[in-house]
Order: structure tokens, then sequence, then C-alpha cells
């Protein structure tokens, strides 16, 4: 009797349960796709232990995507030249710059070594870089183990090494104007890029003197978002990068955002993951880039030997570094095949307090 009694409330108990469980299963299916969806967020994140195990001077190697198409070969020969005037005379000879890269790249090389071009004289320029080097002497403290290597760095950006015999080569804004715009209607994705960026340099409103700082950012019209679509994905690492940095500004009438629950892209974040999928393209992001130069001789960032490695150890937060690995999955999907399903441009006005504006001059 005693063996018939615990066997009944066993089966009472188990009754119980059972009825629970199909009162209400939905809670269960809800509880496990819960669980599923948070894992699968999660994963979207490196873990914070990558970034914090980053040594910045040993060069990370690159993500490279299924197809990597390189920059251009003049593009690469800009890049790499220490002397830019033997370039400069082959694309000037007649027949020498006979498409829209070539135009582009004598678009760079003169703005870049006749600073009359963009409006500034070689006695004012020349005034400008001795005042900066005097300015890093103060900055930089005397015992500091990478004063000399700073300073040597800024002379060396500084010396005139890659624009020496161009002291008689003239220029004006409008000859340089007039090459990037060629560049642009003879179809290079980089010159097509640029010019869009003046005109949302031109659509910035700056507050006025004393009055109060309303966001009046850049306004992105749906031609100039079609431009900056049609650059990335040309996979030209330049025109990534330009159109990419624009894509990261703030604008005052549109937000984009990303990923299935459409959060706000983060700026910061944003600019850094396209400078990324550009250097996957075969942008110079190694130890002889200019970015590297300048973080070592400006900021004493002198430990990286690659861009993303100056990125990851000095320039952002490990919050910010998930952001940058989750958005560089979407980015690269734009880029490699042209599918924008992971970011939508929300058409409204931006009431956020995200506040930035890069520039990706020349």
């Amino acid at each position: 009797m005693k063996a018939l009694a615990a066997l009944a409330v066993a089966l009472v108990a188990i009754a119980i349960v059972v009825a629970a469980y199909r009162a209400d299963p939905d809670k269960t299916i809800e509880a496990r796709e819960a669980r599923e969806a948070k894992k699968a967020q999660e994963s979207k994140f490196s873990s914070p232990s990558v970034v914090l195990s980053i040594n910045a001077g040993k060069a990370s190697p690159f993500t490279a995507p299924p197809s990597n198409p390189r920059a251009s070969p003049l593009a690469a020969e800009f890049d790499k030249a220490r002397a830019l005037k033997p370039l400069y005379d082959r694309l000037m000879a007649p027949g020498g710059a006979a498409t829209g890269d070539a135009k582009f790249i004598l678009y760079k090389i003169l703005s870049t070594c006749v600073p009359e071009a963009a409006g500034v004289s070689a006695a004012d320029l020349q005034q400008a870089r001795a005042k900066r080097r005097q300015q890093l002497e103060a900055q930089i403290p005397q015992a500091s183990q990478d004063r000399a290597k700073r300073l040597a760095m800024y002379d060396q950006m500084m010396s005139g090494e890659r624009c020496a015999g161009f002291e008689s080569v003239t220029a004006t804004k409008d000859d340089i104007d007039k090459l990037l715009k060629d560049a642009a209607a003879e179809g290079d994705p980089k010159a097509r890029a640029r010019l869009a960026t003046r005109e949302l340099d031109a659509s910035f409103v700056p507050p006025a003197p004393g009055k109060p700082a309303n966001f009046n950012g850049p306004a992105l019209t749906d031609t100039q978002l079609q431009t900056f679509r049609d650059a990335i994905a040309s996979r030209d690492p330049e025109a990534i990068v330009i159109a990419g940095t624009a894509l990261s500004v703030t604008f005052r009438d549109a937000v984009i955002e990303v990923g299935p629950t459409h959060e706000e892209l983060q700026s910061r974040a944003s600019m850094e993951a396209w400078r990324m999928v550009a250097c996957e393209y075969g942008l110079d992001c190694g130890p002889e880039s200019r970015t590297l130069q300048e973080a070592c001789a400006y900021q004493g960032y002198c430990a990286a030997t690659t861009v993303p490695d100056l990125v990851y150890f000095y320039g952002v937060s490990p919050y910010e570094a998930q952001l940058i690995d989750q958005y560089r999955q979407v980015f690269r999907n734009a880029a490699a095949n042209n599918d924008w399903s992971g970011l939508e441009v929300a058409r409204r006005a931006n009431t956020s307090g995200n506040r930035f504006y890069f520039s990706s001059s020349p």
C-alpha cells in the first residue's frame, strides 16, 4: 500500500509538471529563441582579449577578401615614390595622362607639390612647417625615448624630397580642378567620390560667431549617396577611403543605420572600418604609410607597424574595436558584392548627439 501511495504521488507530480509545460509552451520557445538571438548578436563581436593581446610592434596579418584587386600601378607608384618629379614628367608627356586614373594621380601630384595651386604660398608653407617643428620640440619631453625618432620623422616628411624639382612648376587652382573634373568625367571612381565630397563640404553650414552651435552639418543627396556606393563597389582602395570617410560623417538630414536592429552607425568606428577594408584591397597601410609616419611624429604613436594595429592599439576603446570588426563584415559585403542590405539610409532629421565631420583631402 505504501508503495502504491508513493507511486501515485509521483505520478501526480509528473502530471503537474507536464500540465505546467503544456499550459504555456510559448514561454519556453521564446526563452530559447532569446538565448539564440543573444548568442548570435554576441558572435558578431570579437572578444576584447583579441584587442588587448595586440603587440603593436609585431604586425598583425591583414584579412584579405576572396577577390583582392589592388591599387592601380600609378597609385601604388605615387604612394611609394620618394621623388614625384619623374612620375609627373611621364604623365605630362604627350599621351601620358590618357586615363581618368592618370589624371587623378596628376591632380594629386600638383596638389602635393605646388602649394600655390591650393592657394598657399611656398614661403607661408615653409614658415608654417618651421613653426610646427618648434612646437614639437617643446611638446616632446627631453627624456622621451622616441624624441629623436619623432623629430627625424617630421623632418623626413617635411624635407621636400618628394617634391624636389617642382620649384619651376606652376599650376593654379583652376588647373587642378580641371584635372579632377576630367578624371571624373572619364569614370575614375576616386575623382567622382572626391567631387561628391566637395559638394558635401559646400553644404556644411558652420555656426555663426556668437550664435548657438546648432547642428548644421552636411546634407546627403541621393546622387551623392549613389556616387559613394559606386566608388566603394569599384574596389579601388583610395575610392573606398574617400567614399567611406564621407559616409561616416554626421548628416543633418539622414542617419545611416546598420544591421537588423537598425542601430545608428557610430562615426569613428565606421571611418576606421572603411579604412581597414581599403587596406585589404591594397591601400598602403604598412610601415611606410603616411598615416603611420604622422601618428609617430605628431602623437608619439611609434610602435605600430600597420594601420590596423595603430587603430586597435592606440586609437579606439575595446568597445569601438568590436564595432569596427562588426562593421568590417558589413562593409566588405558592400565592396565585394555591391550588397548594401546591411546598411540603410534613414531620411530624417538627425537629432542624435553625434557630431563628426572627417576630411580625406586632397
